[in-house]
């Protein structure tokens, strides 16, 4: 249900805001609590999907999209703006970079992307970011990432199998490993009605895994082998698990930011889709405006212009700071409207209490 959030009182500048934890209304939302994405008992059968004959499963899955177009236009002036008590997480760093091993430096170790069986059976990707939470292990995505598309009144929507978040992703490689889905929170008018104002979801995952291919010597190490492992044509090929421990230990977790004032100068990150678009991550910087589509109930979006159509769940950070790679998350891409605007939720209070719930799920080990 769509809910009346209160007019601003005053213009605050974002940087003077982010100085001071304000704390959240005190008032409980409707959420969603999924069944585990990937349950203990299914996380090696996850592995191996996405990491067996080669990764190939990573390499060769494709974007997924939203299955109807967002046609936003902006909000008239003299609407009511959207408020309520403005505050912030704090991020928090994670291992130090090896020197030498980045190759741009400016860029958040926390994004990556996220990759799932959808409902046709076929690998699809989105990008997501680690965000913090008591215990580590909490990442940030669109709805739509998560979730099948719900028809209105059919229910509550279903996650997709094997879901599976890679930061640093890029040309099929897990550098700083891989971390299956644990748990995934949303909100309720996403999964029953598909509400693209709550086209968000936060996934706690289980500890990491890094992944290393290795030669097997022959049929019988081959068979006796029991990690993720397949044939070439030249031989046999094992891949070795070892822990990464948990995500954001090993990347480090931004913060998060709602109820800002729209307009703040803010980092788009992405991973570019189409047939050209590079691999790896790419930035952009961006003033927010207000847009909707009543054709679609959607009337609490945020748009930013765009120089590359990015995946969604791409991550939108606030006063961020390239030499530590961290900022506020303030906006998720769920889409585009036309070639060059992107598209998020607005983030308001209703969705810093499902984060809030999501941050205090516990992580768990695969091995």
């Amino acid at each position: 249900m769509k809910r009346i959030l209160t007019p601003l009182s005053g213009a605050v500048a974002t940087s003077a805001l982010l100085a001071t934890v304000v704390p959240a209304p005190a008032r409980a939302y409707d959420i969603t609590v999924t069944s585990p994405l990937v349950p203990q008992a299914e996380v090696s059968s996850a592995l191996a999907y996405w990491l067996g004959q080669g990764a190939r499963a990573l390499t060769v899955a494709t974007p997924y999209l939203l299955p109807a177009p967002i046609a936003a236009t902006r909000v008239p002036r003299g609407d009511a703006e959207p408020g309520g008590d403005r505050g912030v997480v704090p991020a928090v760093a994670g291992a130090r970079r090896v020197p030498g091993t980045a190759r741009n430096v400016n860029l958040p170790r926390t994004a990556g992307r996220v990759f799932f069986v959808g409902a046709d059976h076929r690998p699809h990707w989105c990008a997501g970011t680690s965000v913090q939470a008591d215990h580590r292990n909490l990442v940030a995505t669109a709805g739509h990432c998560v979730y099948e598309p719900v028809r209105r009144g059919s229910g509550t929507a279903r996650t997709y199998r094997y879901w599976v978040f890679v930061p640093g992703f890029a040309r099929g490689s897990a550098p700083l490993g891989v971390y299956p889905g644990k748990q995934a929170f949303a909100h309720q008018d996403f999964t029953r009605y598909g509400d693209l104002d709550r086209d968000y979801a936060f996934v706690g995952v289980h500890d990491g895994v890094l992944p290393r291919r290795v030669a097997l010597s022959g049929a019988a190490r081959y068979a006796a082998f029991t990690g993720p492992k397949y044939r070439t044509r030249t031989g046999y090929t094992g891949v070795l698990l070892t822990r990464a421990g948990r995500l954001g230990d090993k990347v480090g977790e931004q913060g998060l930011a709602y109820n800002l004032p729209v307009g703040g100068s803010l980092a788009v990150f992405g991973y570019p889709v189409g047939r050209a678009a590079p691999t790896g991550l790419s930035r952009s910087y961006g003033r927010p405006f207000r847009v909707w589509d009543l054709t679609q109930k959607a009337d609490e979006l945020v748009a930013v212009h765009s120089p590359f159509v990015s995946a969604g769940g791409s991550p939108w950070l606030a006063a961020y700071r390239g030499g530590r790679g961290l900022g506020y998350l303030n906006g998720l891409t769920i889409g585009t409207s036309g070639q060059s605007i992107a598209l998020s939720p607005y983030f308001d209070g209703e969705l810093f209490h499902v984060y809030d719930a999501a941050r205090h799920e516990r992580a768990t080990s695969p091995a």
